[in-house]
């Protein structure tokens, strides 16, 4: 380690005309001292190790919180009803009623969850809108399974063939009602 080295403070044209012993650092006993502090000894090897340690376990440890508080998941939403039993008809006092339930679930009950601004895409789906989607989808792909290795396809009716359907039995039911 290299020692420290006062910095002269005169002229070098001047250290002719100044005594040795004004310039000499060692001559002066509180320079002295002063100059032993900055050339102390480097700490014991012990130290250097337990420091490095130190600074590694510290490392882990904020590696370890970072990854467990990644782990854990937000709260579960429960979707309850709007409207009681008993007060059927009556709109609850607020659109949107939060509720904060212990394990981490949040209840949400009132009108649209999502407010101006807000798209459909972006509120999430209840559970029975998410088996609803999944079985859609089941079906979706079987029947272009179906189609592609040559099979009957079960075709989904709409809301107008099925209206179309019914107004046709009921007018084939007036003709056997007339007819007898």
């Amino acid at each position: 380690m290299a020692s420290y080295q006062p910095i002269p403070s005169s002229d070098p044209l001047d250290l002719d005309s100044t005594p040795q012993h004004e310039t000499d650092p060692s001559y002066r006993p509180l320079r002295r001292s002063v100059q032993e502090e900055f050339n102390r000894p480097p700490p014991s090897w012990w130290k250097r190790t337990l420091l490095i340690l130190v600074i590694l376990a510290m490392a882990w440890f904020s590696i370890w919180l970072g990854r467990k508080g990644m782990e854990e998941k937000g709260p579960t939403i429960i979707y309850a009803n709007r409207y009681s039993d008993e007060h059927k008809y009556r709109p609850a006092a607020s659109p949107v009623i939060t509720e904060y339930l212990s394990g981490n679930r949040i209840r949400l009950r009132g009108a649209s969850i999502g407010g101006v601004g807000i798209e459909e895409k972006d509120i999430p789906l209840t559970p029975v809108q998410k088996q609803a989607r999944d079985k859609k989808r089941r079906e979706e792909a079987k029947n272009k399974a179906r189609e592609k290795m040559g099979l009957r396809v079960k075709k989904r009716k709409t809301l107008k063939e099925k209206k179309a359907e019914e107004e046709w039995k009921v007018r084939e039911l007036e003709k056997r009602i007339k007819g007898l």
